[in-house]
């Protein structure tokens, strides 16, 4: 069936990239209320998922340019489902990851963020496109990563969209991301790396004049608050030359409002006014992780040295060191939970190719499927074994995918998958059953040296650190056994095991 406005393919293209100027140009000036205005009429005129796709994912920016408590997990599942429909378009299936990461990030979620991060950066590493809107990702991608800490991925990200600016003949000021280096220059000094902090905002400072002509509101917004960062360690150009500064936007946007307000306490610092840089920090337009939640500690520093209160200047370094000592431990979490997950993955493949049939294996967890689990029933039939049947079934799931999104209730069935693999034997064989559901088979084990692999497998799921990947909805399980004699009947076996299942899901409610 033709969809209502189905246009040829060029005109198509030429109407894509229309709206996406327009979203841009209203994102990048901080008019996020009107790019959202401008996303809900497109989906309410259009039938064609790509156009509907790329303005939803242009009002979840929106969103989250404007912070605040907006959940955007649903119109993140209806992207997802878009773009599906849609085919093949690495620019928008790299924003959406990019957007779902940030979401993830923003909702307290890091595993789920870097998960969705790597997805982004694998689909954009084999885009085409050469345009600004191609830039423009790779831009976003950056200012992700810069959020989260990763700064040094961030500047290779602002590095790939410089080079697709070369290819498209465009000015590379347009993938300046002067959030990413300014951010990467503040936590320098935030690490007592003061001489990089200066030498990298210099830097800032030298690029920004020279393409200042070229760059976006945002741009320009964190080209001042390098200047009067520096100013407010005394660094000033030789000459009388002055620093770019300007008018800054009147934008309702958090993600401009914080940076502006810190500029002007910083210009307070410069302007030998530390009191009035203090009256400014007590405000809580001060608060927020914009700029990284230990700059306005640091800047309190600042200021009360120079009131000579030494003592409060000391006080507000430990602040600024608690914060800075809590997200270096996230940071080296995240790269234990990555290397964790790779093992799992390893262990995954290396059950794929034992089983390696791809009619028999579930693409979302890479877990053999149903077909696969009746197959090896057969075989251990065909030799005379028994086995142990275990059925496995998620608590809690359902709420993953209502407050977090589908995306993410994948990463949890992905997680569990890795979970199980790590936890069996060699002989054994992990699967998935169907939605929620996982089975394994034991060959050859009765039901009392199950129940201890089924011990160890609980003790897996109960000590994941599920709050990093889903916030605020833990992930349990219940598990059932049931014993298999040889050539029984996998089905009633399976019935048993469900029954089992149920009775201790039903234990475990409260009266």
């Amino acid at each position: 069936m033709a969809r209502r406005d189905d246009p040829p393919t060029r005109a198509h293209g030429e109407q894509l990239a229309a709206e996406w100027v327009t979203f841009r140009d209203l994102l990048v000036a901080g008019r996020s209320a009107d790019a959202i205005a401008f996303a809900d009429r497109i989906v309410a005129e259009s039938g064609d998922p790509l156009r509907v796709a790329q303005a939803l994912i242009e009002k979840v920016a929106g969103l989250l340019n404007q912070g605040g408590a907006a959940r955007p997990a649903p119109l993140l599942d209806r992207i997802a489902e878009l773009l599906r429909q849609a085919g093949h378009h690495p620019r928008l299936s790299g924003e959406y990851h990019v957007l779902a990461a940030y979401a993830a990030f923003a909702d307290g979620s890091m595993s789920t963020a870097v998960s969705n991060l790597v997805q982004a950066e694998r689909v954009l590493r084999g885009m085409t496109e050469a345009n600004q809107a191609a830039v423009s990702t790779w831009h976003d991608m950056s200012v992700t990563y810069s959020a989260m800490g990763f700064h040094a991925k961030a500047v290779d990200a602002m590095r790939a969209g410089r080079r697709v600016c070369v290819a498209a003949g465009i000015a590379e000021a347009n993938c300046a991301c002067l959030e990413t280096l300014v951010r990467s220059a503040v936590a320098r000094d935030h690490q007592g790396m003061s001489e990089d902090c200066v030498r990298e905002l210099w830097e800032v400072v030298t690029f920004g004049r020279a393409a200042e002509p070229d760059l976006t509101v945002s741009d320009r917004t964190y080209l001042r608050y390098a200047a009067a960062r520096l100013a407010a360690f005394g660094h000033r150009p030789a000459g009388g030359d002055p620093l770019p500064g300007g008018t800054t936007p009147d934008s309702p946007d958090r993600s401009f409002s914080q940076v502006v307000y810190l500029t002007e306490v910083c210009e307070a610092i410069a302007e030998d006014r530390p009191d009035d840089a203090l009256r400014l920090l007590g405000e809580p337009a001060a608060s927020g992780s914009w700029l990284g939640e230990a700059e306005p500690h640091r800047l309190r520093s600042i200021a009360m040295s120079r009131t000579g209160d030494h003592a409060g200047a000391v006080q507000a370094e430990r602040a600024m060191l608690r914060v800075i000592t809590r997200d270096d431990g996230s940071l080296r979490d995240r790269y234990i939970d990555s290397v964790n997950a790779r093992l799992d993955q390893d262990r995954l493949r290396q059950i794929a190719q034992e089983h390696a049939d791809a009619a028999m294996s579930d693409p979302l967890t890479g877990l053999p499927n149903r077909r696969r689990i009746t197959a090896f029933a057969a075989e251990l039939a065909a030799r005379g074994a028994d086995a142990a049947v275990g059925l496995i079934d998620l608590d809690g799931f359902k709420a993953v995918n209502d407050t977090h999104g589908h995306s993410s209730g994948d990463l949890v069935l992905q997680r569990i998958a890795g979970l199980l693999a790590q936890s069996v034997r060699g002989q054994d064989l992990p699967a998935r059953f169907g939605g929620d559901e996982f089975m394994v088979l034991l060959p050859e084990t009765g039901l009392a040296e199950a129940r201890e692999v089924g011990g160890r497998i609980t003790a897996a799921v109960v000590g994941e650190d599920w709050e990093a990947l889903v916030p605020g909805t833990p992930v349990g399980m219940s598990m059932g056994w049931a014993a298999l004699p040889a050539g029984g009947d996998l089905d009633a076996v399976v019935r048993a095991a469900d029954e089992e299942l149920y009775r201790e899901k039903r234990a475990l409610r409260p009266a």
